[in-house]
C-alpha cells in the first residue's frame, strides 16, 4: 500500500512539474516586457475609433432602441470575433421583448474554470450616448484588443451588456444565469471619458467587494499614468451590482462625476472639447493592469519562497504538493487563500518564479 501510493504521487508529482514547466513558459513569454509595458499598449487611435467609428456616437445617433442599436451591437459582436475570441449573444428578456449580451471568452490555460470578468453597457438613454457609456464600451474593447495575443491562467470574459438604462437587467441577466460559475472578481466600466479636471475616478462597490475595489486602486496608482482615485462605498447603479448580488466581488469605475450633458442629446462625440480621450486611456490602462495581474495571478516572491531556500521554484511546488488537499486551518501553501492547497497555489509559484528578493 505504502509502494503504491507512493509510486502514484510520485506520477501526480511529475505530471504537475511538466504542466507547470510549460505554463511557466507561456506566462513568462506573454509577460515577457512586464504588466506595465502591456498597458502601454492601450492607445488613443485605437480607442477613438472604436468609439467615433463604431459605436454609433455622434449628433443625432441614438443607440437606445432601433436600427443604431443593433448596428452598434453588430459592430461590437465582429470586433471580439476578430480578437479570435468565441462570442455568444446571451438572451434576456425585457418587457416582452429578447434582448441580447455580447459575451467574448478568451480562455484561460490553466484554470479555465475560474474567471475574471469586465464588462460595460452599450444601450444609451435615447441618445448618442458617448460617455454614457460608449466610452466604456469603448473601453472595452481596447482592452480586449491588447489582452488578446497574451496567454492567462484564469479566463477573461469580455461583455457589452444591454439594457442598463432600464433597470441593469442585461447584467443581472447574466449574473443570474452564471450565479454558479467561479467568478474572481467582475469590473464595469461605465462613463470614464469626461475629465471634470480632477484627473480622478471613482471606485465603487460593497464592503464584500474590497479585494477587488483595492486590487484596483493599487493597479490605478500603478499603471494609469497619474490618475487619482476615490475609493467609495456602494452604489447599485450600474453592471457591478448585479454581480454583487450574487455574492461575487465587484466594482465599478467611474469618472469624477460632474457631466454636465448626462442623458442628453449633447452627450456626444462632436462637441468641440467635451471628452477627454487621454484620460479614458488612463482609465482602460488601470483596469488592463488589474485584470492581467489578477489573470496570472502572481504572488510575492518571498511569500512563495515555501522551502525558504532564497529563491522561488521546483522545490516550493514539491513543497505544495506535499500539502495537496484541503486546509483545516489557515496554511502557508494556500497561497491563493482558496481555502486548498491545488493548481492555483501552483500557478502563484510560477508567478513568482526566481530569486526571492533581498
Amino acid at each position: 500500500m505504502t509502494r503504491n501510493g507512493l509510486r502514484g504521487r510520485t506520477v501526480t508529482a511529475r505530471a504537475i512539474l511538466v504542466a507547470s514547466c510549460a505554463l511557466f513558459v507561456t506566462t513568462s513569454t506573454a509577460f515577457a516586457g512586464g504588466t506595465l509595458d502591456v498597458c502601454q499598449q492601450i492607445n488613443v487611435a485605437s480607442y477613438q475609433h472604436y468609439l467615433e467609428d463604431l459605436l454609433y456616437t455622434h449628433a443625432g445617433d441614438n443607440r437606445g432602441y432601433g436600427p443604431e442599436h443593433d448596428l452598434a451591437r453588430a459592430n461590437i459582436v465582429s470586433t471580439f470575433e476578430s480578437f479570435g475570441f468565441d462570442v455568444t449573444l446571451e438572451p434576456f428578456d425585457y418587457s416582452g421583448t429578447e434582448y441580447y449580451n455580447v459575451v467574448a471568452v478568451k480562455q484561460g490555460s490553466f484554470l479555465p474554470n475560474s474567471r475574471y470578468i469586465i464588462g460595460a453597457h452599450f444601450d444609451s438613454a435615447n441618445n448618442p450616448g458617448a460617455d454614457d457609456n460608449g466610452s466604456g464600451t469603448a473601453g472595452v474593447m481596447e482592452i480586449a484588443r491588447v489582452l488578446a495575443p497574451l496567454d492567462f491562467a484564469y479566463t477573461i470574459v469580455f461583455i457589452a451588456f444591454d439594457r442598463e438604462e432600464q433597470g441593469l437587467h442585461g447584467s443581472d441577466a447574466y449574473a443570474t444565469a452564471h450565479a454558479g460559475d467561479d467568478i474572481r472578481g467582475m469590473v464595469s466600466l461605465d462613463m470614464i471619458a469626461y475629465n471634470s479636471g480632477a484627473e480622478s475616478v471613482d471606485l465603487y462597490g460593497r464592503a464584500a467587494s474590497n479585494s477587488v475595489k483595492d486590487a484596483l486602486a493599487d493597479a490605478v496608482a500603478d499603471y494609469s499614468g497619474g490618475l487619482d482615485l476615490s475609493i467609495q462605498g456602494s452604489m447599485d447603479a450600474s453592471d457591478h451590482a448585479p454581480f454583487e448580488w450574487q455574492g461575487f466581488p465587484a466594482c465599478l469605475i467611474i469618472e469624477d462625476w460632474g457631466n454636465p450633458y448626462y442623458h442628453t442629446q449633447s452627450d456626444n462625440v462632436d462637441m468641440p472639447g467635451y471628452l477627454d480621450y487621454d484620460f479614458a486611456v488612463k482609465v482602460c490602462r488601470s483596469v488592463t493592469g488589474w485584470l492581467a495581474d489578477a489573470a496570472v495571478r502572481l504572488v510575492p516572491a518571498c511569500t512563495a519562497d515555501l522551502d525558504a531556500s532564497g529563491d522561488v521554484g521546483f522545490g516550493d511546488i514539491l513543497t505544495i504538493i506535499g500539502a495537496w488537499g484541503a486546509c483545516s486551518e489557515a496554511c502557508p501553501e494556500d497561497l491563493d487563500a482558496s481555502g486548498d492547497v491545488g493548481f492555483g497555489d501552483v500557478l502563484a509559484v510560477i508567478g513568482a518564479w526566481g530569486p526571492c528578493p533581498l
